[in-house]
């Protein structure tokens, strides 16, 4: 009796699991188009809590128009559920004096949490803000499956300012300035990519190449990396995520990246003016490329390393207050460092106060 209690119990739990594991659920789209006519100098601000947005520049050939598409996006365990949710999202478009207003509406009268998965993974932590006065968490994998995808194509030379909390932000080829405020974003530019851009972000990853202009960057934990050719000047600073800098560039004028506890990892050209500033995170630099007037990295905690061919910079400068300075140059002072190199021109500091320093030059014939 007791063997058959068993064996009908362990059925009941395998079936459970198994309807947990294969349950079924259904998935609903719904497609939104519309041309809008731009005037001159009018800024737009787009509003979608969650989804993709993805920016370009519209064919001038077809004249002074945004052409707005919207994907809604639903999954549910019944097909008239999903669609239900599906139909509960809208994009509002409006306009005030210069200004072309996009807002997404969800249902936050009924729902709290949201489900995003392109958040990056089950690991990925949830975030949670205002959102027009009602609290909006988006999670990777709780929550109700609903998500708004948005893609413009705008005049060149026109200003865009998005707000989010968690998205997928994507601009390509594009000509004109870029704001971007989210609590989570995965983003990339793409192409040729013109203006001035303004990056802010608490969370994920982002990615910027082929970039001409100005900008700007605050993050916490999100991570930053910038490729291929970048000009103009970059000022990004952070908090506990990474700055990784692998781009050329042709006419850099200044290179700023800050951070309180997160690498700053540079191997790359740094063009006139570079400044890398870390707490009590590390420094590595490799530098593919001269330096143009100076360069500095400074410390409080963390450690620098330096490689180099001997002929980037004309002199160099280093100093541990508490650390160690080594190098591959002849010197008396296990403190400092300072010496002439084989460059025409370009000063190199390094400064750490707890840390470490450690320099490699390579020679060149």
């Amino acid at each position: 009796m007791r063997r058959l209690f068993l064996v009908i119990y362990t059925s009941a739990i395998f079936l459970i699991l198994s309807g947990l594991t294969f349950a079924k659920t259904y998935d609903f789209q719904r497609f939104f188009a519309k041309k809008v006519r731009l005037q001159k100098g009018t800024v737009i601000v787009l509003d979608n809590p969650v989804g993709e947005i993805h920016i370009t520049n519209i064919d001038p050939n077809l004249g002074p128009f945004v052409m707005v598409k919207q994907r809604v996006y639903a999954e549910a365990n019944e097909l008239s559920k999903s669609r239900y949710l599906v139909m509960m999202v809208r994009l509002d478009i409006s306009r005030r004096p210069d200004t072309l207003y996009m807002k997404a509406i969800f249902p936050t009268h009924m729902y709290e949490k949201y489900c995003y998965p392109d958040m990056g993974g089950f690991f990925t932590s949830e975030v949670s803000n205002m959102w027009h006065g009602k609290k909006f968490t988006v999670s990777p994998n709780k929550g109700v499956t609903l998500y708004s995808d948005i893609y413009l194509q705008i005049p060149a030379g026109t200003k865009i300012s998005v707000n989010s909390i968690a998205t997928t932000f994507v601009v390509e080829d594009y000509i004109g300035d870029i704001e971007l405020f989210t609590d989570h974003a995965s983003a990339m530019t793409a192409g040729d990519i013109r203006g001035n851009l303004w990056l802010t972000a608490c969370h994920g990853n982002l990615s910027v190449g082929k970039f001409d202009g100005n900008l700007f960057y605050y993050g916490e934990d999100s991570d930053l990396s910038f490729c291929d050719v970048i000009n103009g000047t970059v000022d990004a600073q952070s908090t506990t995520g990474d700055l990784i800098w692998t781009a050329n560039c042709d006419s850099l004028e200044s290179l700023e990246l800050v951070s309180l506890s997160g690498k700053i990892m540079v191997d790359g050209g740094v063009g006139k003016i570079c400044k890398l500033k870390n707490d009590e995170g590390d420094i590595d630099i490799k530098l593919e490329t001269a330096v143009g007037d100076s360069l500095s990295a400074n410390t409080s905690g963390g450690d620098i390393k330096l490689v180099a061919q001997e002929n980037y910079a004309k002199s160099i400068f280093a100093k541990s207050d508490e650390g160690k300075v080594k190098s591959n140059i002849p010197s008396n002072d296990d403190k400092k460092l300072s010496a002439q190199l084989k460059g025409n021109n370009g000063v190199i500091e390094l400064g750490s106060q707890r840390g470490s320093i450690k320099i490699k030059l390579i020679s060149v014939k």
